[in-house]
């Protein structure tokens, strides 16, 4: 008599287990119990979504949530009672094979999704902690969220309460002239984002009948998907983060709202601290400036001579192609306490009309050390003493107070040195009246090479003749640019 023919058509996902193994060896055990050939194969999709098998046979269906994913076959006409049951019994037993499967690899990919969102995180927060200026840190920002959402567009725009509006800051695919412009908080999108206070989700605008309209430039498709995420730090709103127009037009998953909740959180935080940085740095500044002008005040020909020559400085350096920020900064401050060593020198030799004794002179050349050693001991600002320390040297070694030559001497000095004496030129001194911007040029150039730098006059000569043609204007300093 011939044997019950069992087929079971099994999932690829545990094809290994029914095929090898401690799985395969007891399903195939329970086959020659029953008496009956067992023959396993992957299942067909075609075959799968057949409602039922041929009229010949009869099935248990392999499911998973409620989904047909294969079955164990068997004749119409068996006479054995123990058949049907060993088909169901098999069936369960790959389900549950299916499920383990489908959880493990659940849970894998669970991991391996927070694997990448902790080394995004990882990676980018030494890069936007480090950086004190709001425009670079939302750009890193907006350029990170682009690359790992696959977005077209993607902006962060800054709240000013004071005028109910928002900055784009940074972005990426909006329109020409978007950039630039300020966008109302009253009725738009971004303000019922803000009201929120929570991520804003659509992952179709056309379901939205409120929002027509509200999303500003043109679209590709009138069906896209975006996401508003409240920029928000220390329970003060800051702004917003914009995304839209997914490559592809997928819609936003549950792991994209997670990953935009937490760039948008690391945003925040760094603009924040940039802002608060700001706040610190302009206390630090009026401090200084206050520094200054108590040395200017100490002689009424030398009234803000301290800013003009800081200004001066930034303007050439910038000439000479210095673009760090920090570099910038600590040239800005080295023009504004360059003479705060006078502090130290009594009012009499300082305001003294007739010219200096050989003593008085030496006095007034202490300026430099006195001055050096008041920054020295401000934490971060040490190249800023040196700066003051060198600004008398000269290119040919013959200056003071250490007799420095050529490039040796710090760049920041050998731009104060420059600025400072055109400053004394172009103002009144109780022994002459202000030169002109010609002299004062035509003197920096006959000292080219012997007491100044040649690279430090060229570039400052374009800074004096650039203001000379616009006279009400003055060099931005860093102040103005944070």
């Amino acid at each position: 008599m011939s044997s019950t023919k069992l087929d079971l058509s099994c999932p690829p996902l545990v094809m290994e287990h029914l095929h090898n193994g401690k799985v395969h060896d007891a399903v195939t055990t329970l086959a020659q119990l029953a008496g009956a050939d067992l023959t396993i194969h992957g299942a067909d999709n075609k075959d799968i979504e057949a409602t039922s098998p041929d009229k010949a046979n009869q099935r248990s269906t392999i499911q998973y949530r409620d989904k047909p994913q294969g079955w164990v076959q068997y004749p119409q006409q068996e006479s054995l009672d123990i058949v049907p049951k060993l088909a169901n019994a098999m069936a369960s037993l790959t389900e549950h094979l299916l499920d383990r499967e489908m959880a493990i690899g659940s849970l894998a990919e669970g991991l391996m999704t927070s694997y990448e969102e902790l080394d995004l995180f990882y990676t980018l927060f030494p890069t936007v902690s480090s950086k004190t200026d709001a425009h670079e840190i939302a750009e890193v920002i907006v350029e990170e969220t682009a690359k790992t959402l696959h977005c077209k567009r993607v902006s962060i725009m800054i709240l000013d309460e004071k005028k109910q509006c928002y900055r784009v800051l940074a972005a990426r695919g909006l329109p020409d002239g978007f950039q630039n412009i300020e966008i109302p908080l009253a009725n738009s999108m971004a303000e019922r984002a803000m009201s929120q206070d929570s991520v804003m989700v659509v992952n179709n605008v056309n379901d939205h009948p409120e929002l027509a309209g509200k999303s500003a430039g043109q679209y590709e498709s009138n069906a896209f998907a975006l996401v508003r995420v409240p920029l928000k730090a220390q329970g003060r709103a800051l702004g917003l983060l914009s995304v839209t127009e997914r490559i592809g037009d997928p819609e936003f998953t549950a792991r994209d709202r997670k990953l935009l909740e937490g760039l948008s959180a690391m945003g925040a935080s760094a603009l924040l601290n940039c802002h608060l940085h700001k706040s610190v740095n302009m206390q630090m500044m009026s401090t200084i400036h206050a520094l200054a002008s108590a040395v200017d005040a100490k002689d009424k020909y030398t009234h803000d001579h301290a800013g003009r020559v800081a200004s001066l400085c930034v303007a050439t350096a910038r000439e000479l192609g210095m673009t760090d920020q920090l570099q910038l900064r600590e040239v800005e401050l080295s023009g504004l306490l360059h003479d705060i060593g006078k502090i130290g020198i009594p009012d009499a030799i300082l305001s003294k009309p007739q010219q200096l004794t050989s003593e008085e002179y030496k006095t007034i050349q202490a300026h430099t050390i006195i001055g050096a050693r008041i920054v020295q001991h401000v934490p971060g600002l040490e190249n800023v003493a040196k700066a003051i320390r060198h600004h008398h040297e000269r290119f040919d070694g013959l200056g003071y107070p250490d007799n420095l030559a050529g490039d040796v001497i710090p760049l920041a000095s050998a731009i104060i040195s420059v600025a400072d004496t055109y400053d004394a030129l172009t103002s009144d001194r109780p022994y002459r009246n202000a030169g002109s911007i010609d002299d004062a040029v035509a003197e920096l150039s006959r000292c080219r090479g012997t007491q100044f730098d040649p690279n430090v006059v060229d570039a400052f000569v374009k800074v004096a003749y650039g203001e000379a043609n616009e006279p009400t204007s003055c060099p931005v300093t860093l102040t103005d640019v944070n």
